[in-house]
């Protein structure tokens, strides 16, 4: 062979190796696996618009960062801005439910001994050493994270990002976890 062929084969094999480790090191299972059906998967940004330079080859497996609803469908991450109809793909992985806002609204939630109702546009927190109603509003929804913004009355509000798992919200900057709850 000459010179020329062993320097592609080595930079190939090269390639080969240091893509395989790097595939070897990630997680897939932490965050699931969306895999296109037998055709050209189309990708969309964040806002729902069509990405017109790119799409995922058919039959490829794809590990999914998070679930979104984009535009009323549930869509897959598969790259930083990139996202795939869930309609187009199978899903193996864990089931993180997409939070959508009537998972929150009209709701009521007990964190010890103080209590958050979410009507449909202001929120009251009552327990024992608090007291207060204002406005709040859902800023954002991607995947199982809500960002709420609360306004009160008494100009002690917040903004938070929860993880939302069904049952319960858990803040993640303060590690405050609100339970779903009937009163």
């Amino acid at each position: 062979m000459n010179k020329k062929t062993l320097g592609s084969l080595f930079v190939a094999g090269m390639a080969a190796i240091t893509v395989g480790i790097f595939s070897n090191s990630t997680d897939v299972s932490a965050s699931g696996v969306a895999t296109t059906f037998d055709h050209i998967t189309r990708m969309y940004n964040r806002d729902g618009d069509l990405i017109t330079n790119r799409a995922l080859g058919a039959n490829t497996p794809w590990q999914v960062g998070i679930f979104a609803t984009i535009n009323g469908e549930k869509m897959y991450q598969v790259s930083t801005n990139e996202f795939v109809k869930a309609s187009e793909t199978t899903y193996e992985g864990p089931v993180v439910k997409s939070v959508t806002e009537d998972d929150i609204r009209n709701t009521n939630w007990i964190n010890a001994d103080t209590k958050y109702h979410f009507y449909s546009d202001y929120m009251s927190i009552s327990g024992k050493n608090i007291s207060q109603v204002g406005l709040y509003s859902i800023s954002s929804i991607k995947g199982n994270q809500i960002t709420i913004v609360f306004n009160s009355s008494d100009s002690n509000g917040w903004i938070q990002t929860f993880t939302y798992d069904g049952n319960s919200l858990t803040s993640n900057s303060t590690n405050m976890v609100l339970y779903k709850a009937d009163y």
